[in-house]
């Protein structure tokens, strides 16, 4: 939920206009910078998906995908990096995690229960995209965010930082758990 609730809701929601504000990209390179993403995901994630079939270290897959993400937005907000950088490990976490947890759920819920646990993880999803979204708004408006104070994007940013961050947390604490139980090949 955490993961989901960083990525989706900077991606879809704030970046081209953080782009354009914070880094002074015009709309058209705001928008490239947003391809990136996907362009990232269309290259990796079938080699991702297939590495996590291979490998079955789906837990430590699904850690390594959740780190990218606050790096990302460490990337994107407090380095002179070009944001390409950033938004391509954003591509790279929209692969792996997903590649790693969706399988997860069926190794973790017995298959009588399976759809239910599916639909449970949607709405827990998209009630933490909603949530995002309305506490990035707000952030931004209490910081007064806009071209002419960048600045203001701050909060925002440190936001989904430790959203996203709290999200590897927590897959990093599934990966010590139960390791054995979950990463077997099958």
């Amino acid at each position: 939920v955490l993961w989901y609730a960083g990525i989706l809701a900077f991606r879809s929601t704030f970046a081209i206009k953080y782009f354009q504000e914070a880094h002074g990209l015009s709309l058209d390179v705001a928008g490239q910078m947003v391809s990136f993403v996907f362009f990232a995901a269309i290259f990796s994630t079938p080699l991702l998906g297939w590495l996590c079939d291979r490998t079955g270290r789906f837990s430590g897959m699904l850690a390594l995908g959740s780190l990218m993400l606050p790096a990302a937005f460490l990337a994107m907000h407090l380095t002179g990096l070009d944001v390409r950088v950033g938004t391509v490990l954003i591509g790279l976490s929209y692969s792996l995690v997903p590649a790693a947890l969706w399988p997860l759920a069926s190794r973790l819920v017995s298959p009588n229960r399976f759809g239910t646990a599916i639909g449970v993880m949607w709405v827990l999803q998209n009630a933490g995209i909603a949530t995002s979204n309305l506490a990035a708004g707000w952030l931004n408006d209490v910081a007064g965010a806009s071209a002419a104070n960048p600045d203001g994007y701050g909060p925002m940013m440190w936001f989904f930082f430790i959203s996203s961050f709290l999200g590897f947390l927590f897959a990093v604490a599934l990966w010590r758990h139960s390791p054995g139980r979950i990463d077997q090949v099958s």
